[in-house]
Parts: structure tokens; sequence; C-alpha cells
């Protein structure tokens, strides 16, 4: 009697595969090579499984129920290199073969199918309806719409539409329109760098810089004598010239020089004759003079030929772009970083429109913090009161709504 060799296999791992299933057909099923299965799963949660496969001729159908979902079932994968198997838990089907010739795949019969259910609705109003039912479906019947009249003027329609459109401004022309009209200088809203955010050649282009000769006033030391040279002499002006006495802070000067000729046309706003502002802003040259008339100024209307040079006016539009001017420059000036009380006191205007001008620009106004109000000098108590406005990147250029006088947010 010979004995039979029994040989060890090794289980190398028990897993669950979502793929993997078992299909109960009939004894001896084998399904074409052609055929496509999918296997379903209709909640990750739960153990609901179905099973569908196609071919030509046949369908095939599958899904767990209440007995298979208690039974476990493993498929295994022999390693005949290790002599081990991997063991895949797999969930047992119930399935079915389906001839695709057999299936029933015509649906109910449609009754009326030439007539619409509406059409039968008013035939049966007309007939048994009262008079204000009757009424209502005449009524309905002359406003509608006939859909076959219409598609043949439908391409007229869309021509006729495409060419009165033709001429409507594009999203980017209405966008170019709105940041015109803003009364700040044009901003850059790719800057990296707070100072490029509102460059200076956007306020005041590089041809006006030219005539702001103030080269001298470095070495003189005496502010009232540096004062003389100025157009209009403020609180702000006087405090900030005895800062710039070094060459590189040139540019820094002359930033202040046409901030004090800004000023001075905004204190003295009623003024509408040129030669008078000249005068009283203490002779500046006249081309600095004629860009801020070009650019903060309308041509009172009047008599034929009058000029900004004899007749002119500031009105609220330009007076908001004017502080706002007036604000960039101090924000350079100031390091981005601006107290608005004292401010609104140097423009005698409500620290409420300095805020509003502010948040115009773009910059954050906020309470102080208690390292900018021991920088200020400012009390701990009143700093979350007192009221600093900085300009910051990444840089977003606020939206614009005007309401009434004032620009707001």
């Amino acid at each position: 009697m010979s004995k039979r060799s029994i040989s060890e296999i090794q289980v190398d791992s028990v897993e669950e595969n979502d793929s993997l299933a078992i299909g109960s057909f009939f004894k001896g099923f084998r399904a074409p090579v052609e055929t496509d299965f999918e296997l379903y799963r209709k909640h990750a949660s739960k153990k609901d499984y179905l099973l569908h496969g196609e071919n030509q001729r046949l369908e095939y159908e599958g899904r767990t129920d209440d007995l298979a979902k208690n039974n476990q079932s493993v498929v295994a994968i022999y390693n005949s290199k290790k002599n081990t198997v991997q063991l895949y838990k797999a969930p047992i089907l119930v399935s079915k073969v389906v001839s695709k010739a057999d299936k029933n795949l015509r649906g109910p019969t449609i009754k009326n199918k030439d007539v619409r259910g509406s059409v039968l609705r008013n035939a049966l109003g007309e007939a048994f309806g009262t008079k204000k039912a009757k009424k209502a479906i005449a009524d309905l019947e002359r406003n509608r719409i006939d859909a076959e009249k219409l598609s043949g003027v439908a391409v007229d329609i869309v021509d006729a539409v495409r060419v009165a459109s033709k001429d409507l401004p594009t999203r980017q022309q209405l966008e170019e329109n709105v940041s015109n009209d803003r009364p700040t200088p044009v901003a850059n809203v790719d800057a990296t760098d707070v100072e490029q955010i509102y460059p200076v050649e956007n306020i005041i282009s590089d041809y006006e810089m030219q005539f702001i000769r103030v080269g001298h006033l470095l070495k003189e030391t005496d502010v009232e004598k540096k004062m003389e040279s100025f157009p209009f002499a403020s609180k702000y002006i006087t405090k900030k010239l005895p800062v710039f006495t070094q060459p590189t802070q040139l540019p820094k000067l002359q930033l202040l020089y046409y901030l004090s000729l800004l000023l001075g046309v905004y204190n003295n706003r009623r003024v509408n004759n040129k030669v008078k502002l000249l005068e009283i802003l203490n002779s500046p040259p006249e081309t600095l003079i004629d860009g801020v008339l070009d650019k903060f100024t309308l041509a009172r209307p009047g008599q034929f030929g009058r000029s900004k040079d004899r007749s002119f006016f500031i009105d609220p539009q330009h007076e908001d772009k004017l502080l706002c001017y007036i604000l960039t420059i101090i924000m350079h000036l100031d390091n981005f970083i601006v107290e608005i009380s004292p401010l609104a006191q140097e423009l005698n205007t409500k620290p409420s429109k300095i805020v509003a001008l502010f948040r115009v620009l773009g910059a954050i106004v906020k309470g102080a913090t208690v390292a900018q109000a021991d920088a200020f000098g400012i009390a701990k108590s009143a700093a979350n009161t007192y009221k600093i406005a900085t300009l910051k990147v990444p840089f977003k250029l606020p939206e614009m709504v005007r309401r009434g006088r004032g620009p707001r947010r």
C-alpha cells in the first residue's frame, strides 16, 4: 500500500477586495470570451453587490441575498514559486442568465399620441366651461406663440441682435472705463513692493518732475527760509521739511513740494482764475499749475473761447480726486502708515471722509496697535479708537460704488 505524499501550502495573506465576487451560475457555466462584466457596490458601508455582464446575445445578472451575506467565501491565488496562496474575501452573488431576444423592451401604449393634453382640456372647456373659463381659453390661444411660424424668422432675429449689440463695450472695456473713472492715481495691482502700488510716476509725470528744482534747499538749515520756496505752508509740510536733508532724499523733497502745491490748490479751491492762483501759491512753475488744472478742474461753461486759464472750478468728484492724490503722496512720505486724526485736522475735513477715501485707495484702516500707539505717542487706552491707515501687498483694488457726493465702498 503506497503512501500519498502530502505537502504543506502556506497562507501568505488574507485580504478584502471590492473587485472580486463569486457568481453562483448553473453547473458547467462558461461565459463567452467577448462578455464584459461589471461589479457594483450599492454603498461603501454595506455588503450589497450587483453584477452585470453582457455580450451580443446574453445578459448576466447577479446580486447578494440575505443568506449569502452571512456566508464567508474566499478566492485563493496560488504562487507556485513560493508555494503560498493569497486569500481574498469575496461575496457570493445569486446569478442568472437572460436572453436579450426574450426581454420585453416594449413600453406602454400611448393613447391620443397625436393630440396634446392642453388641446383636449381646451376642447372640454369650450364645450362645458363657464363664460369666464371660455374667455381665459380664448386669451391663451390668442397669446400663444406658434413655434413653427417663428422658426422661419429665428435666423433674422439672431442677426438683428448681433447687429444691435456689435457696438456694445466688452467686459474688458467696461473694466477699463471704471478704472479710468476712479479718483485715485493708476494702481499697479501686481505690485510686490508697497511703493509700486501707486508709483510716483503715476502721481506726477517725469516731465512735470523736471520743473521741481529744490536741490538747493538740501543745504539750507533754516526751515522758514526753506518754506519761502514752497507754494503753500501747512503744519504737515513744516514738520516734514527738516527730515529731508540728504542728496538721496531729493525725490522725497520734490514730492513734498508737489504735495505743498496740491494742498495750496485744495485750500484755495474756490479760486477760479489761473493768474490769481499763481499769485496766491508763490508763483510755482506754470507747467505744474497747468498739470494740476488739467487733472483736477473743469472749464467753467460760458462765452465762446473761454478756457481754464480764465475760468475753472472744482466739482465734488474732482475734489475727491485731488484729496486722493494728496493722501497717496502722504502715504509715500510717511512710509505707508498714516494717522487719520491729524490729517483730518490738516485738511479741515471729517475723519469719516478721510477714512472713506483711504479705503477707495485700497488702504486698511484699523485702530492703532500697541506698537503704533507707542510710536505715535498715543495712550494705550485710546489705541483701539485711534485710526491708522496702512497700505500693504499683496494689493487688491477695491470695487467702486458711488453714492451721493463722496466715494464709498
